[in-house]
């Protein structure tokens, strides 16, 4: 806030203003952390799907 003095419905205006940037920067990294979670667990399905087909692969070559 500025050096100024605020009366009551500036000073109400100005904490509106700051919480909701405080709720954007909240959602901003909440929504950054799920989008972490998610690549996360799309590379562990990714892994396992690579897994599942160099054994099947490696099944066929060794034993047909």
């Amino acid at each position: 806030m500025d050096a100024k003095v605020l009366d009551g419905r500036d000073l109400a205006t100005e904490l509106v203003r700051e919480a909701r940037v405080d709720a954007a920067e909240d959602r901003f990294f909440t929504n950054r952390a799920n989008m972490d979670m998610a690549d996360r667990v799309i590379s562990i399905v990714a892994l396992v799907f690579v897994a599942a087909c160099v054994c099947a692969l490696l099944a066929h070559v060794l034993f047909v």
